[in-house]
């Protein structure tokens, strides 16, 4: 839990994220973090800035995530009753790379938050950061401390331009009070730029996921799947998602039931044909336990490309948690769990892996599962990130 006094010694927070609080999971990193300070502290949640125009050609959703952002523009500023978080949605275009199309953006936005400052009675917050495109605009602003989530290679997504976000995220690592890593190996070569830096992981909602089994509820689409049932959950896009994989997966085990739940950002049509694929498509937060618990095995079917190997995929706790035993890929965020965890080397040895998953139902193999992300909760990193703040931003002002 979160200790006492938290709400005097941290103050109000501007947080940036990288995703959009109305429509995206709320078990990213940057949600998890905010919705446990907001129990303490005022925290002003600015959805994601935009750093990229959707493909119309490329993503099947790009119409349907254009008119998301322009509702989520409307509703700008307001009150979430569940989390007691403000939620702000500012206009900004997704130009940043163009000297015009930044100016625009960072002065526009600087005044909308600026406004929702002032009608929250918000002084001196702390800036956390979760976007590197809101530098342009937080380097402007007089901050009192300043926190970077750099969990991933935002210069790696699909659409942006890498040599600009690149810039963006070195201004931050070196400018930052804090800098917050998920990999390993992105720790290790920030942590020589900036030393105020923490490897801190991702947590897990453990109870949530754990306790999961201790209710009868089964979601109606799910329950009448044939076992044995291997699941997935999660966007369902080109940038991760191995479709040749799941396609061998499917034909190499027709005998099993292959379920996958998230959003589906690529044309999933090579999969329809296997009757033995079950897409479910996006489900929210609160039902995805439900489904994972009726799972005989999960599984990380991703492509190894230069983003994903230096993820850290929040499913990976999320899965051990529920008990259920664990297919993946050869990522390194996987070998931290290697003992607990089915690790594949290839397309055939993925098969042979998972055909030893679904027969392990071993009591006590479920137990080790859990055990080992027991203790890896979301309240144990945020004890971390308040300790090191409390430590450092009495009197730290800075100003761009």
């Amino acid at each position: 839990m979160m200790k006492s006094g938290t709400k005097e010694k941290v103050s109000s927070i501007v947080c940036y994220a990288g995703c959009d609080w109305w429509y995206h999971n709320r078990g990213l990193f940057v949600t998890q973090v905010m919705i446990r300070l907001a129990m303490h502290t005022k925290v002003l949640f600015i959805n994601s800035l935009g750093l990229r125009v959707p493909s119309l050609k490329q993503d099947r959703r790009a119409l349907h995530k254009i008119f998301r952002k322009i509702r989520s523009c409307v509703r700008f500023l307001r009150k979430d009753q569940e989390s007691g978080m403000y939620v702000m949605s500012p206009i900004s275009l997704p130009l940043w790379s163009s000297k015009l199309g930044c100016l625009f953006n960072t002065y526009s936005i600087m005044v909308q938050v600026k406004l929702a400052m002032f009608i929250l009675r918000i002084k001196s917050p702390i800036y956390y950061v979760g976007c590197p495109a809101a530098w342009e605009v937080v380097k402007k602003v007089r901050r009192r401390y300043l926190v970077y989530e750099r969990t991933d290679l935002f210069e790696e997504m699909p659409e942006v331009d890498k040599p600009y976000i690149k810039s963006l995220d070195n201004d931050l690592v070196q400018s930052s009070d804090l800098v917050l890593y998920v990999d390993a190996a992105m720790y290790d070569e920030g942590v020589k730029i900036n030393p105020n830096s923490i490897l801190i992981g991702h947590g897990v909602d453990f109870a949530f996921f754990a306790s999961a089994d201790e209710s009868d509820y089964v979601p109606a689409d799910i329950a009448n799947v044939p076992k044995p049932i291997v699941g997935y959950f999660g966007d369902i896009c080109d940038k991760t998602f191995d479709f040749d994989l799941m396609r061998h997966l499917a034909a190499g085990l027709p005998g099993m039931s292959f379920v996958l739940i998230g959003p589906l950002s690529s044309d999933v049509g090579c999969l329809r044909e296997f009757k033995n694929v079950h897409i479910l498509g996006q489900k929210t937060y609160q039902d995805i336990p439900h489904y994972g618990k009726v799972f005989d095995a999960s599984i990380l079917p991703w492509k190894k490309s230069r983003w994903v190997i230096h993820s850290y995929p929040i499913k990976i706790k999320e899965y051990l948690a529920l008990g259920r035993p664990f297919v993946s890929v050869d990522i390194p965020a996987v070998k931290l769990f290697d003992h607990v965890t089915y690790v594949a080397g290839d397309y055939d040895d993925f098969v042979v892996k998972l055909r030893q998953a679904v027969e392990d139902k071993d009591a006590e193999n479920i137990q080790r599962r859990r055990e080992s992300v027991r203790l890896e909760t979301w309240d144990s990193k945020i004890e971390q990130i308040v300790d090191f703040i409390e430590k450092g931003q009495v009197g730290n002002t800075n100003s761009g």
